[in-house]
């Protein structure tokens, strides 16, 4: 497994989660992780990991959606920005980045920046002059970064951050937009640069402590420690073997064995594999 791959995987899963008022399918899950080729263990285990982070995981999407659709739904974490209402610096929770954060949206709501529809019939009329448009493009999304960061937010980075890095993320794309002909192809990859600028600064400041199962570091210390002990004793090894070598308990060890897939060469039991 791509160690890199599934945590970023995983941060675009909890932006979904929180699109969709902090729930999501097992379908969805599913599916985001279909091309790392995950096993159900895998999924189960990552299923408990939303569970503990206050997700609500429905069985089918239909269901998701069923249930999203009564008048009781379950309503998305707030927003930090939304919270914010100290403003006595003694307050121990007191926190001067979201007073500064709160400033800063007002002053956007003091701007007249256009909804997304009349958004797209200003880059349509402006897409015949090149200059004009990249000059006026960084105002056209101030709040769509702010959007786009509140789905990102709580996994590691300061809504702050996540929006500066948005932001910078637009005033790089526009001098990227040679390759754009339609309002469709500038929006697309505005939103996708502001997107992959929030996930890699996430990625940067991904805690090992956030997805606290390590999937693959446990799966690859076993492995590389039955395949120690098998060479010294020129022999497959077993479970008990490397329990007592480990000072693991047997569960820890057979569960690392199922994460795998089954698939540690080293010990008894396992199927072989190329590698």
């Amino acid at each position: 497994m791509d160690e890199q791959q599934f945590k970023k995987i995983m941060i675009q899963v909890r932006a979904l989660a929180k699109s969709q008022g902090e729930t999501i399918s097992r379908e969805q899950v599913r599916d985001k992780f279909l091309p790392l080729g995950i096993s159900e263990d895998q999924l189960m285990l990552i299923y408990k990991y939303l569970d503990e982070e206050n997700v609500t995981l429905y069985a089918s999407e239909k269901e998701r959606k069923s249930a999203s659709s009564e008048p009781e739904k379950k309503s998305g974490s707030k927003s930090r920005i939304m919270d914010t209402t100290r403003t006595d610096p003694d307050d121990e929770e007191y926190d001067p980045d979201s007073e500064y954060l709160k400033m800063y949206i007002n002053d956007l709501d003091s701007l007249y920046i256009p909804e997304r529809e009349e958004r797209s019939n200003i880059i349509k009329d402006l897409l015949s002059d090149r200059d004009t448009l990249l000059e006026n493009l960084p105002n056209l999304y101030l709040r769509e970064v702010i959007d786009i960061a509140r789905l990102y937010e709580g996994q590691g980075v300061a809504l702050e951050d996540l929006i500066g890095e948005g932001n910078i993320a637009v005033m790089s794309g526009i001098k990227m937009l040679d390759c754009c002909d339609t309002v469709e192809e500038v929006e697309e990859f505005i939103v996708k640069m502001i997107m992959d600028s929030m996930e890699s600064l996430i990625m940067d400041n991904f805690s090992e402590d956030e997805f606290d199962l390590k999937v693959v570091e446990r799966v690859n210390e076993l492995s590389d420690k039955a395949k120690e002990m098998a060479e010294e004793m020129e022999r497959l090894v077993t479970v008990e073997e490397l329990v007592n070598e480990l000072e693991q308990d047997e569960d820890y060890v057979r569960e690392t064995i199922r994460l795998s897939g089954n698939a540690i060469p080293y010990i008894e039991g396992c199927k072989e594999t190329d590698s």
